[in-house]
């Protein structure tokens, strides 16, 4: 048991907030260039998995603070930055870049995090609790155990197996002296 759910049930539930974050990507993002959007993460399925960590995180550390909005805002905001500012520096470290650019946004560190992320990540905190996780749970719920079974580690291979190609496929790209200097795979349409 994860968190009160059985290890197939957590691992869908998991990956519906990575697709959900994949989605709202694309949506934030085809917004602010004014056309679509897609291929936001860093494997080719519909998957930013900082999401579901994000939903992991928010489940383990702020759920007590869901009765309270301001400070369940204010914690949201706080770990969700967290959050962005650490997996940028990992992402640094392994791929010599990370997958989102904030510098031309005002109230910016280093193109990682800025201020109009952060209050926007505070606000998500606040729907997570009071929508989108139960939207979530009751998705979930509606997979028979079997289906359920077989869907988690379908998912779980194929974002190993596709992770695995990627990473290789970047370190090649990496390595090589002639490849453009990159942020993410960003299509824009």
């Amino acid at each position: 048991m994860i968190l009160g759910m059985n290890f197939f049930y957590f691992l869908n539930w998991f990956f519906a907030f990575s697709i959900f974050g994949y989605i709202l990507e694309c949506i934030v993002l085809s917004m602010e260039n004014r056309r679509l959007v897609l291929d936001r993460g860093f494997v080719h399925g519909p998957f930013c998995i900082i999401y579901s960590f994000g939903a992991l995180g928010a489940y383990l550390f702020l759920k007590p603070l869901a009765g309270n909005l301001v400070l369940l805002y204010f914690a949201s905001m706080a770990l969700a930055t967290t959050m962005e500012l650490v997996t940028a520096h990992v992402m640094i470290r392994l791929f010599g870049s990370f997958w989102w650019d904030y510098s031309k946004k005002r109230f910016n560190y280093k193109g990682i995090i800025c201020l109009e992320s952060s209050i926007g990540w505070g606000f998500l905190g606040i729907f997570f609790f009071y929508a989108l996780d139960k939207f979530v749970h009751g998705v979930v719920g509606l997979i028979p155990p079997q289906a359920g079974m077989v869907l988690g580690v379908g998912l779980l291979t194929y974002y190993i197996v596709d992770f695995t190609v990627c990473l290789a496929k970047n370190r090649r790209e990496k390595n090589n002296p002639e490849s453009e200097e990159r942020v993410g795979r960003l299509r824009v349409l």
